[in-house]
């Protein structure tokens, strides 16, 4: 029986690509130097090695931008591949190796499937999209109904009556002052003007003498 390997480029620019592995020590990347040359941005110049051992082939990152992912895992050792087995570079990019064993008493080649495995073939890995944020919804607040206020009171209510306000007597005031006045015309001035004059005895010199005998001449 004679056993061939291959690549198959899944997804990404070229998609359906086949590259047949054809020596022991291989090279993929997006330099055309490169044994498998998969031109994409994602791709790095010399992004991966790939080694045969024994009846598989071991894959290696050579130091990638993006990286390179099997089973979900980004290389950070080589490892072993195995028939079926997808090969993740960067988010896009899916590669499916895949193993043919030639029977030559048979017209028909066997292809060993990712179904007949001994492990199922992973799913490729699809590109993370970022989850939107959840939404909250608003909380609803309490309605308070407002109690309508009315400028007039109830129906049967007699509001309370206020006692009117006692209006100041003036009419003892002005009296007062009509009083003052009078004393101070008639009673304060004069004797100011006395006072000042020295006229006690020419107005009134019978009260002073019977209060003092011989006030005034």
């Amino acid at each position: 029986m004679g056993t061939t390997y291959r690549l198959i480029l899944q997804s990404g620019a070229g998609s359906g690509t086949e590259y047949p592995l054809e020596k022991t020590d291989l090279y993929l990347g997006r330099d055309m130097s490169n044994d498998i040359v998969v031109n994409d941005p994602e791709v790095s110049r010399r992004h991966a090695r790939l080694v045969l051992e024994g009846t598989t082939y071991r894959i290696e990152d050579l130091g990638s931008t993006n990286g390179t992912f099997i089973r979900g895992q980004r290389l950070a050792a080589p490892v072993l591949l195995r028939p079926g087995e997808i090969i993740t570079i960067g988010e896009k990019v899916v590669l499916r190796f895949e193993v043919l064993v030639s029977d030559p008493n048979a017209t028909v080649a066997v292809h060993r499937a990712a179904s007949q495995a001994t492990q199922p073939p992973h799913e490729p890995i699809a590109p993370r999209v970022p989850l939107a944020p959840p939404v909250t919804p608003p909380i609803a607040q309490a309605y308070t109904p407002v109690q309508a206020v009315s400028a007039y009171p109830p129906v049967g209510v007699v509001p309370p009556v206020q006692p009117p306000v006692k209006k100041k007597q003036s009419s003892a005031v002005i009296a007062l002052l009509i009083v003052v006045g009078i004393l101070v015309v008639f009673c304060i001035i004069p004797w100011i003007i006395i006072e000042a004059t020295n006229s006690y005895c020419a107005l009134f010199p019978g009260i002073f003498n019977s209060i003092m005998a011989g006030a005034c001449p």
